[in-house]
């Protein structure tokens, strides 16, 4: 920590002047402070990229983030923020067998004062994901693999509103930086329409395990992560590694 002097003035009868020293402090702020992914399917990897900024007026030094269990990962772009710089953390979850629904709490230990900061995420994990309501994804994981030399950036995928009601679309979350999502602003009563997921330029290269949220304007809010998983074998048959995605 550092420390400031501030001086104030008064001016009385006379002209008075103190000078308090301020200890400098670094401030975390996590945006958004907790994540809900919804309805997912078992045996998947789903992620989301929370903003991790510095807001106080001394280097915020983040020492550690504890996953809490071997189903989490938690990769850091930058530990180490000077005030008003911000980085990246991926909080990156499993599902498995998982069924029902299921709470991680990543905690982020730095120099603040403060107590470590929880970073919380909800999922429920369904076994059935092909008959959820009151939508249904179709197919509920996408694979956009590709192996060859022919380019495979896009991917067409069905939501189905099973309910007699009309529901409002809007996007959760997806990874802006690998792809674009069209998704249709609503979807009659028992009607399906189409949708599509497609990598930008820069993400035809790589390998990743990442995941879309969307969510209903019922009620409940209703949200749906998607995984999406992407695999490029070069002409050679070498892999490339589903790691090298150091985001």
């Amino acid at each position: 920590m550092t420390t400031r002097v501030v001086c104030l003035s008064v001016l009385t009868i006379g002209l008075a002047v103190w000078c308090v020293p301020v200890q400098a402090e670094p401030a975390l702020t996590v945006d958004p402070a907790e994540f809900n992914f919804g309805y997912v399917p078992q045996n998947s990897a789903i992620s989301r990229v929370f903003r991790l900024r510095n807001d106080g007026d001394d280097t915020l030094t983040i020492t550690t983030v504890v996953p809490g269990c071997g189903c989490t990962k938690t990769p850091l772009q930058k530990s180490t923020l000077a005030p008003g710089e911000d980085t990246e953390l991926e909080i990156i979850f499993s599902t498995r067998t998982y069924s029902g629904r299921v709470t991680k709490r990543p905690r982020i230990e730095t120099n603040e004062a403060s107590q470590p900061r929880y970073v919380p995420i909800y999922a429920n994990v369904v076994t059935r994901p092909d008959s959820t309501y009151p939508l249904q994804v179709k197919p509920y994981k996408l694979d956009l693999s590709q192996f060859g030399t022919t380019v495979r950036d896009q991917m067409k995928f069905t939501l189905a509103n099973v309910s007699d009601t009309s529901l409002a679309v809007t996007l959760a979350y997806f990874p802006d930086d690998l792809m674009t999502v069209e998704i249709p602003e609503s979807i009659g009563a028992n009607a399906s329409v189409g949708a599509t997921v497609r990598l930008v330029e820069a993400a035809v290269e790589q390998s990743f395990e990442k995941s879309i949220t969307i969510q209903l304007g019922d009620r409940s809010g209703s949200r749906y992560t998607i995984p999406i998983k992407r695999q490029v074998r070069s002409p050679l048959g070498r892999a490339a590694d589903l790691g090298s995605d150091t985001r």
